[in-house]
């Protein structure tokens, strides 16, 4: 059963008629001053190249993880990352690829809360740092907010605006220079027991990706005790008596196979309307795959916490 979550969209555009990021950029309204800097912020994060970028954003992600860091020291009980190894080793080594990482979806934190858990080594530099796509209507609400979120890399994204907006054109220009970027493919807040169902965003971004990224899922849990969606004023409230936090990294999911054979038999194809039909069964199947994984990995997760890995 397919687990993702599309509705039927209208005749998808070709390559020749879709506009890329730069277009998409030069569209965005500018009549006013919270607009203007909207579209300033979202033209640098394209190229993230100025000689002021690396050092104000190696600020923000250094400031923000070990905030986190120290929110995790006097906030829980127990805090555990169980084979984060399986990331930082990618990240940090040699690689010719880009990283894309999935994970569940607890709270509006989760995001800076789990990379709180990166090695110290690693939070000063913005190329051991994720990109990450976030919510524009909850992240760049002003000048200020837009450029902490900008230099912090959070690619703003509209829900609901479907696979071709400008922050999928934005992640994608990400992967092709071998970065790490990081998704919540539910889209949304889940506090259920059960995964939600995928976007159609990540499979875009894994078929689109000049060369085939490294994919890993992780499973993150504890924030919906401390976060609940019920609360009037969304921030969180541990308790550092009882409180915790559990990541576990799983294992990669390779894609190769699955991409070559979707390219060859895209190849042999003549109408676009053939074409974005193989394409949409293939994002299909790539989401129903990480949603497998994800789950798989939650199952996995549940057991070690019952083997006592928080205790």
């Amino acid at each position: 059963m397919s687990v993702s979550s599309e509705k039927q969209q209208p005749i998808e555009p070709t390559e020749l008629t879709r506009p890329g990021a730069k277009e998409l950029i030069n569209r965005l309204p500018r009549s006013s001053w919270r607009e203007r800097s909207f579209a300033y912020w979202a033209e640098r994060q394209l190229c993230a190249n100025d000689p002021w970028w690396r050092p104000l954003s190696s600020a923000v992600v250094g400031v923000s993880t070990c905030t986190m860091s120290l929110f995790h020291m006097l906030g829980f009980r127990k805090v555990v990352a169980e084979d984060l190894h399986k990331l930082t080793d990618i990240i940090e080594g040699p690689r010719d690829r880009p990283v894309i990482t999935i994970a569940n979806h607890e709270s509006t934190m989760d995001d800076p809360t789990m990379w709180g858990l990166m090695p110290r080594r690693m939070r000063w530099n913005p190329d051991y740092t994720r990109w990450t796509l976030g919510a524009q209507e909850l992240l760049y609400k002003n000048p200020p907010l837009n450029a902490f979120f900008a230099l912090g890399q959070t690619i703003p994204t509209i829900r609901g605006d479907g696979i071709y907006q400008l922050a999928v054109e934005i992640g994608i220009q990400r992967l092709r220079e071998n970065k790490w970027l990081h998704i919540f493919p539910e889209g949304k807040v889940n506090q259920d027991e059960t995964i939600g169902r995928f976007k159609w965003g990540v499979g875009r971004l894994i078929m689109e990706s000049e060369r085939v990224p490294i994919v890993l899922p992780i499973f993150f849990t504890g924030m919906k005790e401390i976060m609940p969606l019920s609360q009037k004023v969304p921030v969180p409230r541990p308790n550092p008596f009882k409180s915790t936090l559990f990541l576990k990294v799983g294992d990669e999911i390779d894609f190769t196979a699955q991409i070559e054979e979707w390219k060859n038999a895209r190849a042999r194809l003549s109408s676009d309307k053939d074409k974005n039909r193989l394409d949409e069964l293939v994002r299909i199947a790539i989401v129903d795959r990480l949603w497998a994984s994800l789950d798989k990995l939650k199952d996995e997760s549940t057991a070690s916490i019952a083997r006592g890995a928080l205790d």
